[in-house]
């Protein structure tokens, strides 16, 4: 056990800290727990993190952040500890569904299956799941719990019993909510499908708990926005329509993509090759099977399907709004392989079939094992980010590591470019370093010691200054500007 649990486990932390943070999501997650960890308080936007960075309103919510500003006061701030806490989250997904179908199911060889599908399923173990410091993989956890408890309280006919479950979901609707708003929600109508399916809609609804945590989960939710509202005038309408309608019904930031996106993507190889194995679960429902089993698939089908319904449909589509569905879908498709390997076990010693059986077996450790496996240990081995806006982090790193001297320069980038604005804003507070936003590269001048990333600026530069280079990481640079160049000086003359 202890083994296929280090399986299960080794890619969501190897060599988790060893890239930087990655550029938007994560390093705005990471200035707002390096802010609060520091501050004690909530990140009003990000020019609070260093002077000059941009006025642009943080609404998020604070939950999973709350957990990242716990790992980096004990392990300092750092990748690993911002990481910790979205890794440790998908393998709590994993052991949440070993022990759920193992002592809620009684079916012990599906939960390991499925905590394998999970753990092989590249759009899962990925950046911006649970490899990176994104609440993706936390609200994935939170919203599994939600399911799976829903499910054993329409199955429960003790009621003492069924009060640690509700406990449980009413935790996990407060979590999931302050960790994404109403994308917390998004299982909730799969969930009221299936209570309408299963005939207990109207036993749910009169059921005293159930108000109960409704009201706990308004009063918690509904209370913390009220408060940053009352904090900072205006931020109640910014979580309303920036952080949820407009994002469904508008396209922000050019988020936008074709319906079948998410469906692609899976295709594609975020969930291959498990994408074959969920007809199988599905075929169940309407065939032999026992009726704890259909209302287990249902239930999960039914969950996954609205989730995916949903932001298939929304205008902003990103390629990390599909997260939350792996678990549930890596269940079925657990379910799905378990079903097949039983029946290859069923055959294995009768002589007719006996040499197909072999076969498919090989063939099934190769295809459904070995591949998926090796494919995920290559995608997470040696993460290193190739986008121009995610090398900021490797140039302050060579910086450190090589070139002490250089704690005072411009850092001349665009005027939001959040993996730049955290690392300056990170040694500035931490380190004694002494660094400077300019996101105009004709503010330049002679004499200035200057960092630099983006092409458009390179080139700019190049073209109007000489430039005495200090340190370099690919195409980026700290370099010291002696003067304007012939070129530059040149024009100026002409345009007098």
């Amino acid at each position: 056990m202890a083994g296929m649990l280090g399986v299960l486990a080794f890619p969501l932390f190897v060599h988790l800290g060893r890239a930087p943070v990655r550029a938007w999501d994560e390093s705005l997650f990471a200035m707002r727990a390096a802010y609060m960890a520091e501050q004690g308080r909530y990140l009003p936007d990000y020019d609070h993190w260093i002077p000059k960075g941009a006025l642009h309103p943080n609404s998020k919510p604070p939950f999973t952040t709350w957990i990242q500003v716990i790992f980096l006061k004990v392990l300092g701030t750092t990748e690993l500890a911002l990481r910790l806490p979205a890794s440790l989250a998908a393998l709590g997904a994993m052991l949440f569904i070993l022990w759920f179908f193992h002592n809620k199911l009684d079916m012990w060889p599906a939960g390991w299956t499925s905590a394998f599908v999970l753990a092989t399923s590249s759009g899962f173990v990925r950046e911006h799941a649970a490899r990176t410091g994104d609440h993706d993989a936390p609200l994935a956890l939170y919203m599994l719990m939600g399911v799976l408890a829903f499910y054993v309280l329409l199955n429960e006919e003790d009621r003492k019993a069924r009060v640690k479950w509700w406990v449980l979901l009413s935790a996990s609707a407060i979590a999931s909510l302050l960790t994404k708003y109403l994308f917390g929600a998004m299982f909730w109508p799969g969930m009221a499908l299936y209570a309408i399916y299963k005939g207990k809609l109207s036993w749910l609804l009169r059921q005293r708990a159930l108000w109960v945590s409704a009201t706990v989960v308004v009063l918690s939710c509904g209370g913390w926005v009220a408060f940053m509202e009352w904090q900072q005038p205006g931020f109640a309408g910014r979580v309303l329509y920036y952080e949820m309608l407009h994002r469904y019904t508008t396209v922000i930031e050019e988020h936008h993509a074709p319906w079948y996106f998410f469906l692609l993507q899976f295709w594609e190889g975020h969930f291959q090759p498990w994408l074959w194995l969920l007809p199988v679960p599905l075929a169940m429902l309407f065939f032999k099977a026992s009726q704890k089993m259909k209302d287990f698939v249902l239930l999960l089908t039914a969950c996954a399907a609205t989730h995916l319904l949903v932001i298939s449909s929304a205008h902003t589509k990103l390629p990390h709004y599909d997260v939350a569905a792996y678990p549930l879908l890596a269940m079925l498709a657990g379910i799905g392989l378990w079903k097949t390997m039983e029946l290859l076990h069923l055959n294995w010693t009768n002589p007719l079939f006996q040499p197909t059986v072999v076969g498919l077996a090989i063939a099934g450790v190769v295809g459904f094992g070995i591949l998926p496996y090796s494919k995920v240990i290559a995608q997470v081995w040696n993460p290193v980010w190739q986008e121009d806006e995610n090398k900021y982090g490797y140039l302050f790193k060579e910086i450190e590591a090589h070139h002490g001297s250089l704690r005072k320069f411009k850092l001349v980038a665009p005027v939001f470019e959040a993996q730049a604005v955290y690392y300056a804003g990170l040694y500035n507070r931490r380190k004694g370093y002494q660094i400077e936003l300019e996101d105009f590269p004709k503010r330049v001048q002679p004499g200035d010691t200057i960092m630099v990333c983006n092409r458009n600026y390179i080139d700019y530069l190049f073209r109007n200054y000489q430039l005495q280079g200090l340190a370099t990481y690919e195409q980026c640079f700290v370099a010291r500007v002696e003067g304007r160049s012939m070129a530059s000086e040149d024009e100026r003359k002409g345009q007098k």
